[in-house]
């Protein structure tokens, strides 16, 4: 097939490019021609002319970062004009840039790892088509060279909001009733981390939201004004949870060796703890050395019913990790990996980081195990394609032409 990625490579420390690449050639190995273009003022001429020259069967863009664009003069996407299915790659909660999550056509496929998110798209937004959840490509082969390993510390690399500046900001921004709505709200989804975050965040909110909202949100038929009150409330609230989690660890591993990389820790470095490094951000395509201590990487997922890429990239070099997410329970990961993830109990990570800090061979040698395990319940590129070719198929769009045995 013909095939195209969009990139957007403005964004902070820029992971697009990187994601490309990594897909491009996971594509690019099956056969597939398959070109990088970038998203700015020329996208449109640019997919237009090679359009023409070639037709394009299939394109993809993350985080719906270009699925919503119109030439001028036009009423229709780009995608609807050509007649080209664009898969969108979510790693977001849709209540972030609802417009990219938008289900304007039948040639827009939404695709979410978690299915809450997808849950919320389908809830709070029109679709003729529902979004997907439950099939997602598997985006970093594993590395063919090995990687050393040195450094007795581990890598914690996360951009935050201090959970205190997001509260004060509530109190300066909002009216008093809506910061005491939202500080409540937080205030649960902390408790539900600390209580060992077995409870989705999102589940969290919509219990706690206004009984009267919530019985408009869980109606038969659309409300868009409620949809919208929700959006808003969920992207107020939605960011509690992971910067709750990231602070967590260096609260509960005041003795560790920890490596920080990122923005908004500025409390946390004037407690001037030798044992706590911080350093700026970088780029998604020059941190390769922060999976390679001996440790491993201290890695944040934003809801726990998810992975997070972080811990696909250790995966990849088979570096460590040690993940705030609750994803392994119910799967077939549980209770093999539990080890490998934890939730808000200090003691239960101290323990955990301390048989790391013991045996970091074993322990990368039991997340190589769990990499393994995941691959082998994980959908092959190939037949993520057929996926794709059987929903693009139900929207009768066209026939995908297949060689024989399927995509490839």
């Amino acid at each position: 097939m013909r095939i195209v990625i969009l990139n957007w490579s403005e964004g902070e420390n820029d992971p697009f490019t990187y994601f490309s690449r990594e897909w491009q050639q996971r594509l690019a190995v099956l056969g597939h021609d398959v070109q990088v273009v970038p998203l700015d003022v020329r996208t449109i001429l640019t997919i237009a002319e090679m359009h023409q020259d070639a037709p394009i069967d299939l394109a993809f863009c993350w985080q719906g970062l270009g699925s919503a664009i119109v030439p001028d003069g036009c009423t229709q996407t780009l995608w609807e004009l050509l007649r080209i299915p664009l898969v969108c790659l979510h790693a977001d909660h849709p209540c972030y840039n609802p417009l990219n999550h938008q289900q304007s056509s039948a040639f827009i496929l939404h695709l979410y790892g978690p299915a809450a998110f997808a849950n919320a798209a389908n809830r709070l937004m029109p679709r003729e088509w529902p979004a997907i959840a439950g099939i997602y490509p598997t985006l970093f082969a594993a590395a063919t060279e090995p990687v050393p390993f040195h450094g007795e510390y581990f890598v914690l690399a996360k951009n935050i909001r201090d959970p205190r500046d997001i509260r004060r900001e509530w109190q300066r921004r909002c009216d008093a009733p809506t910061a005491t709505l939202l500080g409540g709200i937080a205030d649960a989804i902390e408790r539900a981390y600390r209580d060992g975050n077995v409870v989705n965040h999102h589940d969290v909110i919509l219990a706690h939201v206004p009984a009267p909202l919530r019985v408009r949100l869980q109606g038969d038929a659309h409300d868009p004004d409620a949809a919208d009150i929700m959006w808003r409330l969920t992207r107020e609230l939605d960011q509690v949870h992971r910067n709750v989690a990231a602070t967590f660890i260096l609260e509960a591993l005041p003795d560790v060796p920890i490596r920080i990389f990122g923005r908004g820790w500025e409390r946390y470095k004037a407690l001037r703890n030798p044992r706590h490094e911080f350093f700026p951000a970088d780029t998604a395509d020059r941190s390769a050395y922060q999976y390679q201590s001996a440790y491993g990487i201290l890695d944040v997922a934003a809801s726990n019913d998810m992975l997070h890429d972080r811990t696909s990239r250790a995966l990849q070099t088979g570096g460590g990790f040690l993940l705030s997410s609750s994803f392994h329970r119910g799967t077939p990961f549980d209770p093999a990996f539990a080890d490998l993830f934890f939730g808000g109990d200090p003691l239960e990570l101290a323990r955990k980081v301390d048989t790391v800090r013991q045996d970091p061979v074993a322990h990368r040698a039991r997340c190589a195990a769990f990499g393994v395990a995941l691959a082998n319940l994980s959908l092959p590129t190939h037949l993520f394609l057929e996926h794709l070719a059987n929903h693009v198929e139900q929207r009768a769009l066209r026939q995908i032409d297949r060689p024989a045995g399927g995509l490839q």
